[in-house]
């Protein structure tokens, strides 16, 4: 019984090495990237003239997962990986988000200044998209719910409970205030199609739910 007990714990430790080893390098190859494209501008003046409070803002992010999410979890060409809301505070634009702590020091809903969020997307691959017909009145709901959240520190949603709101990935905040706070989008009840639907992220770039404010996807990578 003490063996089996012992193997039990050592496998245990090796897989708990082996899962923080796989962050830490995944980690150091992002930096690598983010170093790399460190010159490059992500948006150019006239694309954050376009930007008003409450949009929702895309990028394709570096690393393994941001490699998996991009490729199975969108349709064609757009591959975006992440998704986060635009607030102002002192006339400077910022991006609430919900990044895991296996990616970031925080756990959950955070804040980033705009042009350090962006730092994190490859050059090309931002979309930024606006509530469908909305007006800055509307914008300003959104941007007021996602600082709600924020004050909170709900925590990152490792399970991908999408209906259990006690706990929020970056896209599920989003659907999670435009569902069931401002009740102003109506999404798939069944079960398998609301689980497609929350597990995707082209929903994200719908036109059914979202006027395209800036798609960089338009333009043609060098």
């Amino acid at each position: 019984m003490k063996k089996i007990l012992f193997y039990l714990v050592m496998l245990f430790l090796l897989g708990f090495i082996s899962y923080k080893a796989f962050f830490y390098f995944d980690k150091k190859s992002e930096q690598a990237e983010i170093v790399k494209n460190e010159a490059v501008t992500r948006l150019s003046s006239e694309e954050i003239a376009q930007i008003q409070e409450g949009d929702f803002i895309l990028r394709r992010g570096f690393g393994f997962f941001s490699d998996y999410i991009s490729k199975e979890l969108n349709n064609g060409e757009i591959d975006v990986t992440h998704a986060g809301i635009i607030t102002k505070r002192n006339d400077s634009l910022f991006v609430i988000h919900s990044l895991s702590s296996d990616v970031t020091e925080i756990d959950g809903l955070q804040m980033q200044p705009l042009q350090e969020f962006l730092k994190y997307s490859y050059p090309h691959k931002i979309i930024i998209t606006r509530l469908k017909n909305a007006n800055p009145a509307m914008g300003l709901k959104i941007s007021s719910l996602a600082e709600n959240y924020l004050a909170k520190h709900i925590p990152f949603d490792h399970k991908g409970n999408f209906d259990n709101d006690e706990a929020l990935f970056c896209t599920e905040m989003i659907w999670k205030i435009l569902e069931k706070d401002l009740q102003c989008v109506e999404l798939p009840s069944e079960a398998k199609a609301r689980k497609d639907f929350f597990f995707s992220m082209t929903p994200m770039y719908d036109t059914k739910y979202f006027d395209i404010k800036v798609n960089q996807y338009k333009i043609k990578n060098k």
